[in-house]
């Protein structure tokens, strides 16, 4: 079997963490570049992958012709990257969130859509093995009808104030739109669609984005659900808490385990055992399955169109709010 020819527009963080997900599978993927503005960036990575590192990405795609890349870029940069992307009819992991709006993310799609190339937003959460356990135990109906849903993901970001992270511009916004992002699509996962939207923002750091955010949502079946991030709560959990009508579910990020849970009349919790790789090496399986195979992956366009959509409606909510407090 021919490997798949992969590419990494970006060399940070998340960059690398692409770069390790796909290094994974050697056997499926050769990777074949990297690409940053920063070209030293980029050829600390393509040194670590044995690869080729570029300066310009649209220089990479024409001399590499990748079957498949990796955008992760800020968000500002997400649609004109993609779009070059599209164009070429080559397969795209985007990274979150999709863009910075709603309507960046339909443009990100429709020239996906238009091409017949495949694209993927990088949700990873979705292939947290403990996430799928507890979707697992929900379709099962072990939980019976599930009620609430609350999610913390808080912890301290040391580099907020002198990242692109708190650049409105670049980033579309704070931490709601950065992490939030995350546990929107997992409640979106394991409850429905969203149909009610309520939130909170406030500002801690000398920011000129939203450092804590805090959402009440409802989907389509009366899940409620409370989603609260923060990037200045230095002792803080990364969890999500399901109750339902016959017992409760715990993914505890920090826990050496899988997802844990309690039902009606039991004793003690019981622990899944975790065996599988990590979310982004099992992201870039699927990504790679997915192109290997024409097939729609899992974590879709409608989705990243879903998803942006609660965040809007959740900035909107948070400045309704705050014009009332005056």
């Amino acid at each position: 079997m021919t490997k798949l020819r992969v590419a990494v527009i970006g060399a940070g963080g998340i960059g690398g963490t692409h770069l390790r997900a796909y290094a994974a599978w050697p056997d499926l993927c050769e990777i074949v570049g990297v690409a940053d503005v920063d070209l030293a960036a980029a050829q600390a990575r393509a040194t670590e992958y044995n690869t080729t590192a570029f300066a310009d990405y649209q220089v990479m795609l024409n001399a590499v012709q990748p079957d498949a890349v990796s955008i992760c870029t800020p968000p500002k940069l997400h649609l004109p990257i993609a779009l070059d992307v599209a164009q070429r009819k080559i397969a795209c992991l985007c990274e979150k969130p999709p863009a910075r709006t709603v309507a960046e993310t339909e443009a990100i799609v429709a020239a996906f859509e238009e091409a017949g190339a495949i694209l993927q937003f990088a949700f990873c959460h979705r292939f947290h093995e403990p996430v799928r356990q507890v979707q697992e135990l929900i379709g099962q109906g072990k939980l019976g009808r599930v009620v609430q849903i609350y999610n913390r993901f808080g912890f301290r970001f040391d580099r907020a104030a002198t990242s692109w992270f708190t650049d409105p511009d670049m980033a579309g916004g704070g931490i709601l739109i950065d992490t939030l992002v995350h546990s929107i699509d997992i409640f979106r996962a394991l409850a429905g669609e969203v149909v009610h939207v309520d939130a909170a923002v406030s500002t801690t750091l000398p920011v000129q984005v939203e450092d804590s955010a805090s959402l009440q949502v409802v989907s389509a079946s009366g899940v409620i659900g409370s989603l609260n991030c923060s990037w200045v709560t230095p002792v803080s959990e990364a969890e999500f808490r399901v109750w339902g009508t016959e017992g409760e579910a715990i993914i505890d990020y920090a826990a050496s385990g899988g997802a844990r849970y309690r039902l009606a009349g039991d004793a003690e919790w019981t622990t899944l055992p975790a065996q599988a790789p990590d979310r982004f090496v099992l992201q870039a399986a699927h990504f790679l399955s997915c192109v290997r195979h024409q097939q729609r992956p899992k974590v879709s366009g409608a989705d990243g169109i879903a998803v942006m959509r609660v965040i809007e409606a959740a900035y909107r909510a948070a400045r309704q709010r705050a014009l009332l407090s005056v």
